[in-house]
C-alpha cells in the first residue's frame, strides 16, 4: 500500500491507495482486525458500523474470514433504507449475504431496520438499541456518492441541517432524500465524528474529483462528506 497525499487534501487526513479494489479491501480489513483485537482485548468487546453499496462487498468478504472471536464484536449499519430485510436495496441483506459468514458468522448484529411503518416511527427504537453498546463506535466505515453525500446524509433532503448539527446528540437520524429511492435511517454526523476509527472507502478517479470539491466549497450542508474531511479521517482508495 502506498500513500500519497492528495494535493487538495487536510494534512492531518491520512490516504492510502492500492492498484486495484480487492488489494484495497485486504489492506482495509487487516488495520480493522488489528483495531477489534486489540479492543477486545482491552474492553471485553468492540463496536463497528459498516456502509452499504458495491464498493465494501471485497471488504466484507475478506472480514467474515479474519480469525478474531466475532462473538465480542457488535456490529451495526451507518444507515440503511426503510425496505424490508430481504429486499435487493437493503444494506442489512447486503450485509447478512457478503460478511455475517464464515468466521463472522457469530457476530453480534443489530440491525436498523424494525418494524415500524417509517424509519421516523422506528428511530427511538433503534437509537435504543445502539445505545447499549459501549458508544462511542470503535469503527466506523463510510462511503461516498459523487454529490458529496455520506451515509443517508444527502444534501437535498430536508432534514439536512438537523442531521449535521453537532448538537444533536441522537445517534440516528430518519432522512427522505429527493434524489434517491427510500426514506433511510442511518447516523448522525456527530455519531460519526465521535467514532474512535473512521474510515472512507472509496473506488474510482470521479471520487477524488468530489473530495476535491468539497475541499472546494467548505459547506458540510452542500456536501455532507465535507464534515468528516478533519482529524481521524482515514481514506482508502483504488481507481
Amino acid at each position: 500500500m502506498r500513500s500519497n497525499k492528495t494535493y487538495y487534501l487536510p494534512e492531518h487526513v491520512g490516504f492510502y491507495s492500492t492498484n486495484n479494489s480487492d488489494s484495497l479491501a485486504l489492506d482495509l480489513s487487516q488495520n480493522i482486525n488489528e483495531i477489534l483485537v486489540e479492543t477486545t482485548k482491552k474492553r471485553g468487546r468492540a463496536s463497528i458500523a459498516v456502509s452499504g453499496g458495491s464498493t465494501p462487498i471485497p471488504l466484507f468478504e475478506a472480514l467474515s474470514n479474519l480469525d478474531l472471536d466475532w462473538s465480542k464484536v457488535d456490529l451495526t449499519l451507518v444507515d440503511d433504507r426503510w425496505v424490508s430485510s430481504d429486499h435487493k436495496d437493503s444494506n442489512e441483506l447486503l450485509v447478512r449475504t457478503h460478511l455475517i459468514k464464515n468466521k463472522a458468522a457469530n457476530v453480534n448484529f443489530i440491525p436498523l431496520k424494525n418494524h415500524s411503518s417509517t424509519a421516523k416511527d422506528g428511530q427511538v427504537f433503534s437509537e435504543t438499541a445502539l445505545k447499549s453498546l459501549t458508544l462511542p463506535f470503535d469503527i466506523v466505515i463510510l462511503g461516498m456518492g459523487t454529490d458529496g453525500h455520506t451515509a443517508s446524509l444527502f444534501p437535498c433532503s430536508d432534514e439536512i441541517k438537523t442531521a449535521m448539527d453537532l448538537n444533536n446528540n441522537d445517534c440516528l437520524v430518519a432522512t427522505m432524500p429527493t434524489s434517491a429511492a427510500h426514506e433511510r435511517l442511518g447516523m448522525t454526523a456527530k455519531a460519526i465524528i465521535d467514532a474512535k476509527n473512521v474510515f472512507l472507502h472509496l473506488n474510482g478517479s470521479s471520487k477524488l474529483h468530489t473530495l476535491e470539491k468539497a475541499m472546494y466549497l467548505k459547506s458540510a450542508i452542500e456536501m455532507p462528506i465535507y464534515a468528516f474531511l478533519s482529524d481521524g479521517l482515514d481514506i482508502y482508495w483504488s481507481p
